[in-house]
């Protein structure tokens, strides 16, 4: 049986408190699912790559992973889903699977229907039981095949996930090549999925799981100085940015490289990375070798005024951009279908709406975004993609407010100056944070943004305004979010007695858990940005997804398909009967690899590691 009933079954019985955390934990043993549960899948995958089955190394990876996050982050599960939809039948099946778990646990002091102390429900010993005509087997075996046959859209209900889905006719398409990262205690592996018919395995054999723990906590902790003001950006950049990335070069990003101009030559050059463990901690898509050995400091070349190094000079292989994704799934989630060409972007602030200086500069990443996506239409022709954006600010502590954020993402008919307003009600495309950010890499679903009058947005309370209420007009998922902050702050990583860093086995900024989500893409940081730098990136990721937007058709660009090799364009908005007449324009291209162009405009001016390197994307 899949594991992923019994996790539902459990948050059910209230074995899951609200934050989606196993209750009556010991005390001082802080969610051990996340610190002491995902090496398994690991290990498992590397055992499995040893013997040379890479497909069912992936598949290891994706389906242990998937169902461990979903849980940590309290996402439903397919029976949560079939509760929604029929929910007579969910009940007459949650009814037989705790049948079954009472007949597997019955007599055992252990079971999670029993005792509701217990932290993993699923990693009780299931005893042997007899089976027998009309049995709980029997009658679940018939149930979950009549969802498959009767319920739209549930024909691989509690299927695990297999890699064969991804050849599929209808499959969706990852951008460019993705590649899978394992860290394990048995060795260390890259993945590479391409327009080839097999996974291409890239063995890291210069790093082990002790080498990336070790720059893991070597990053935690200088980022915690560079924060408390212990370091100076020149200090953390030659201490701990420039030896950390020459290493994750030298070790891990440069082989992959090399084996990614041998086998995805046509394949792009965004490139998707999926990493496990010990490799979520790590900056990796900075990762950079150094000029000579050597680095200059900023203030040399018109660098940062705190003294910090300058970038670091690029190997000629580095042409490729990344962007992350926490699983591969995650990738593949169908694009939403729009009819119409209208965009709404919800911006939230927890300070109050700013105008430009008094010499005219743009200061604040809003700024940047209303420069770029208001219509400015001052000789007469009207920008077709503007014109059909709607902006709503909640910006300041009179606006900022959970119930007003709430209120705004859900769907709503967008009213345009003009006096318009569209024919049905549309849900929020991109949403702006610009709030202090709060990482709990313990408890995921705690993460936050500090919105007006200290109240906070959780992840959880995003994720059931989306999933789990049952209003009519159920917020739907943005299309793009993009999070900006000059406070950000992580919990979790805890230094023992003899001073060594203790870090969760995996680490989901809440960035990425919106990701994990469902959210096509997300712009985030792994630490303080400064907000003059935040602006240059939002002016470069909008602009993009203006000029990006609009293009008829015929004229996206084409992705290749990982697997099958097959051809297709890219996404673009669609009328009803799936098609866009010709010169109709479509709305704006939420995408983030507006960020590298960002991050290449701050690279030109010098601007130092420590400045740059925060700045991430999950997806496309």
């Amino acid at each position: 049986m899949s594991l992923a009933p019994r996790v539902s079954l459990a948050r059910r019985k209230g074995m899951v408190d609200e934050n989606f955390d196993m209750v009556e934990a010991p005390q001082g043993e802080e969610n051990e699912l996340l610190l002491n549960t995902f090496s398994l899948a690991s290990d498992a995958a590397a055992a499995a790559i040893h013997r040379g089955q890479l497909e069912t190394a992936i598949e290891f990876i994706e389906q242990s992973r998937e169902l461990l996050w979903k849980d940590a982050l309290g996402l439903p599960s397919d029976l949560d889903r079939l509760e929604t939809t029929n929910p007579s039948l969910a009940s007459h099946l949650s009814e037989v699977l705790e049948e079954l778990e009472q007949s597997i646990n019955r007599g055992s002091p252990g079971s999670p229907i029993a005792r509701p102390d217990v932290r993993a429900p699923w990693l009780t010993a299931p005893r042997e039981k007899v089976k027998s005509e009309g049995s709980a087997d029997d009658r679940w075996n018939s149930i979950v095949g009549t969802v498959r046959a009767s319920e739209a859209g549930f024909q691989n209900f509690l299927r695990p996930w297999s890699l064969d889905s991804l050849r599929e006719e209808d499959a969706p398409v990852p951008v460019g090549p993705v590649v899978l990262l394992n860290s394990s205690y048995l060795r260390c592996d890259a993945i590479i999925l391409v327009s080839t018919n097999e996974p291409v395995l890239v063995p890291l054999e210069q790093t082990s799981k002790a080498d990336l723990e070790r720059l893991a906590a070597q990053v935690i902790t200088g980022v915690k100085e560079l924060e408390e003001g212990a370091a100076t950006g020149f200090q953390f950049d030659k201490a701990v940015m420039e030896p950390v990335l020459k290493e994750l070069w030298e070790r891990v990003v440069s082989p992959i490289l090399k084996k990614l101009d041998e086998v995805a030559f046509s394949g792009g050059k965004h490139v998707g990375l999926v990493p496990t463990g010990a490799f979520t901690w790590l900056p990796l898509h900075a990762a950079s070798a150094i000029r000579n050995g050597k680095s200059r400091k900023g203030s040399d070349s018109g660098g940062d005024e705190e003294g910090g190094a300058t970038p670091l000079r690029p190997d000629p292989l580095s042409r490729y951009s990344f962007y992350y994704s926490t699983t591969l799934q995650s990738l593949l989630h169908h694009p939403r279908s729009k009819s119409t060409n209208s965009s709404r972007v919800l911006v939230v602030s927890d300070q109050p709406s700013r105008r430009a200086s008094l010499l005219g500069g743009i200061v604040t990443s809003i700024q940047a975004l209303k420069s770029q996506l208001f219509s400015n239409a001052t000789d007469g022709a009207e920008d077709p993609v503007r014109s059909n954006i709607h902006i709503e600010s909640l910006e300041g502590p009179a606006v900022a407010v959970p119930d007003a954020i709430f209120k705004a993402l859900r769907p709503a008919p967008v009213l345009y100056e003009s006096g318009e307003e569209t024919d049905a009600p549309e849900g929020v495309d991109a949403v702006h944070l610009s709030c202090p950010t709060f990482c709990d890499a313990l408890r995921p679903a705690s993460s936050s943004w500090r919105v007006a009058d200290g109240s906070s947005i959780r992840i959880s309370d995003l994720f059931t305004a989306w999933f789990y209420s049952r209003r009519h007009d159920v917020p739907t998922l943005p299309e793009f979010v993009f999070s900006s902050t000059t406070s950000h702050r992580i919990d979790g990583p805890a230094t023992a007695g003899s001073g060594a860093v203790r870090l969760p086995q995996e680490l989901m900024t809440p960035e990425a858990a919106l990701q994990f989500a469902g959210v096509k893409g997300v712009i985030g940081q792994l630490w303080n940005a400064k907000s003059e730098d935040a602006s240059v990136i939002a002016t470069h990721v909008y602009k993009a997804a203006v000029t990006s937007g609009g293009a008829l058709r015929d004229d996206r660009p084409t992705h290749t398909h990982p697997i099958t090799g097959k051809v297709s364009r890219g996404r673009g908005v669609t009328s009803p009967n799936g098609s866009t007449p010709v010169g109709h324009h479509a709305g704006p291209a939420w995408e983030t690899k507006g960020l590298e162009d960002g991050l290449t405009a701050l690279r030109a001016a010098n601007v130092p590691l420590f400045r740059t390197v925060p700045f991430v994307r999950y997806g496309p």
